[in-house]
């Protein structure tokens, strides 16, 4: 009698489908932090919930109040909760969460008739596409007048969902590396940013379903592309363009298709030119139209300053970017909340190894071979993505003439990430015995971003100062 073969391990269907465990630790801990988060304690929540809010009364744009900023009409209950439920939280380490304070803001009425006029310039200048999940589920919590922390926590939920569905997609559609960049999309930040009503979570999923889209179509599509196609890209690149401006170099991954995927030379520079141009028409219009509502004078002058000395401002952008990398990374890893909490640096060391090696033992030699053209393009997108960040942070929130750039976080180079899994895509060069190792490296990645995401913040705002 030949002996009966070992029955396989109930956890193997998790580790070879990482788009199911992608859906359900993101899930999970997503759900957690939304609640776990005190109320407006992610980086610039307040004003990403004052113009999600708006959206939600159907008011697709802001408009200018007196004073010269840019705003609405709010009600007087949401500005006030924002403003005291977790007064001398934000920016202070030392300070912790008042729960008494939350259970009263939990109580508090919304009276959506009493309103005031409200700045929240941060936000204003956002097409409304980025906050239509979380206003979709704000506006149910609204009509029936549900306290104003409800109305977050509803925003929240319906932000996180929408992101997890775009991330799917996009995994879905990676024609390689995906536990690498479903991993990736399990970072401490990201998931701090996905529990939020901010609009970080829809550009990002965007971002990445546009690279995804132009993987797939560059090493998983047979034969050309046709309409159908062309219009997906065309689409996800219009996207993530509404999105954020900054992200719009992010559309030159087209270049990564070889030109087989197009016929000809000039299909394909036709292809490129409206991947590339309708985009940025689509953001310049939007851009002209909110110009009259947020245009700070500073802005002007800057401007004024860069024609002037085109090659003193890149320099500027350049220096600044790589004087300030260090900081970058560990704001990108994890310094949640208000740039006031800090995932220590070893679990994110730990984290960065666990990814490197799945990312080495995920490298199946029946996958797509990544050439050096391809890492060329990844990694020219992505340096040119830096320097649009750069480059909008110095004209919006950088004194004129400064020798420096103000504003840039971490979390802003985020959605150009993915492009350095394909850069850094290794051979398939290990011995297939060791990829048994794998399933530790991965449900070790997840137990340590889980607990030091969750412990971190449990810490920060409730546990002793």
């Amino acid at each position: 009698m030949l002996p009966s073969s070992p029955s396989p391990s109930p956890l193997r269907p998790f580790f070879i489908a990482p788009v199911v465990a992608f859906l359900i630790v993101a899930a999970v801990l997503g759900a957690v932090l939304s609640f776990l988060t005190p109320p407006f304690q992610v980086a610039d929540e307040p004003a990403h919930f004052y113009r999600a809010y708006q959206v939600s009364q159907g008011q697709l744009t802001a408009t200018r109040i007196p004073g010269g900023d840019a705003g609405g009409q709010l009600p007087r209950s949401i500005v006030r909760v924002a403003q005291d439920v977790s007064a001398g939280v934000g920016g202070n380490p030392g300070a912790r969460q008042d729960r008494q304070r939350l259970r009263e803001a939990m109580h508090a009425a919304l009276a959506p008739q009493d309103t005031q006029e409200w700045g929240f310039a941060a936000s204003s200048i956002y097409f409304p596409l980025v906050y239509f999940p979380q206003s979709l589920g704000m506006a149910p919590a609204r009509l029936l007048e549900a306290p104003p922390v409800v109305v977050l926590w509803a925003g929240r939920l319906a932000n996180m969902l929408v992101a997890l569905v775009l991330t799917a997609v996009a995994l879905r559609l990676m024609p390689f590396q995906r536990w690498a960049f479903a991993l990736l999309a399990l970072t401490p930040m990201v998931l701090f940013q996905r529990a939020s009503v901010s609009a970080d979570p829809i550009t990002m999923s965007a971002c990445l379903l546009l690279v995804a889209l132009s993987l797939h179509f560059t090493f998983a599509h047979e034969g050309p592309l046709g309409a159908k196609q062309l219009g997906l890209l065309l689409a996800s690149a219009v996207f993530v363009a509404l999105c954020k401006q900054a992200y719009l170099p992010l559309s030159l991954v087209f270049l990564l298709l070889p030109l087989a995927r197009l016929g000809t030379r000039g299909r394909y520079a036709l292809a490129l030119a409206a991947i590339v141009a309708v985009p940025a028409l689509l953001q310049f219009a939007w851009s002209s139209t909110v110009r009259d509502i947020f245009r700070p004078s500073e802005v002007v002058a800057q401007v004024a300053h860069v024609r002037a000395h085109p090659f003193q401002v890149l320099g500027v952008l350049v220096s600044d970017f790589w004087k300030k990398l260090p900081d970058f990374l560990h704001q990108g890893g994890g310094i949640l909340g208000w740039l006031d909490t800090p995932v220590p640096r070893p679990a994110l060391f730990a984290l960065a190894a666990l990814l490197f090696g799945v990312m080495a033992l995920d490298a199946d030699k029946d996958a797509p071979k990544v050439g050096w053209r391809e890492r060329a393009v990844a990694l020219g997108v992505a340096a040119a993505g830096v320097l649009a960040i750069q480059a909008m942070l110095y004209l919006a929130w950088t004194a004129p003439g400064a020798n420096h750039v103000d504003g840039v976080q971490g979390r802003y180079l985020l959605p150009y990430a993915p492009l350095l899994v394909v850069a850094l895509a290794p051979p398939a060069w290990v011995p297939r015995g060791l990829t048994r190792f794998k399933p530790v490296l991965i449900a070790g990645f997840i137990v340590l971003t889980a607990a030091v995401t969750i412990t971190t913040v449990y810490q920060r705002y409730y546990g002793p100062a």
